[in-house]
């Protein structure tokens, strides 16, 4: 008899920068691996050839967040990431971005990596609805983990 597969449920998540939450984060996501390919045929051959090459460790996006013009702390922090610029550093307790999927498991970039923001402060306002934001950021040097704990 198989198993049933553990369910997340998205009640248990949150972004954090470090220890510190990014307020209001309704939606994240995190694009996944992708592998470039390299064709590496010749005259006469008729069906190309390929190689592996060098892998892309994919993009984060945070939307929905609510925007709160008075956290100095999560959202100014992650701003900060965009306009200073600095690197969200992988294995970093203290300014690396996490992205909980229960209340104690999170995905985070490799110890050899980091997180580059390259957009912030996007602000989406409707006449009925409630003001929000989003970040968006590529991973460079290392893919992004699942730590247990």
């Amino acid at each position: 008899m198989a198993s049933a597969a553990t369910v997340l449920n998205g009640k248990f998540a949150k972004v954090t920068y470090g220890t510190t939450k990014v307020l209001g984060a309704g939606t994240f996501s995190i694009s996944g691996i992708s592998r470039k390919v390299t064709e590496y045929g010749e005259f006469g051959d008729d069906i190309d050839k390929f190689e592996f090459g060098s892998a892309a460790a994919g993009t984060i996006s945070i939307t929905d967040v609510l925007y709160d013009p008075t956290d100095t702390t999560g959202q100014a922090m992650v701003d900060a990431l965009v306009t200073t610029p600095l690197k969200s550093l992988g294995g970093n307790l203290t300014s690396g971005l996490r992205f909980y999927v229960n209340s104690t498991s999170y995905w985070q970039v490799g110890t050899s990596g980091q997180i580059l923001l390259t957009s912030a402060k996007k602000l989406e306002v409707d006449r009925n609805g409630l003001a929000k934001c989003g970040y968006e950021g590529t991973i460079s040097g290392a893919f992004m983990y699942l730590y247990l704990t």
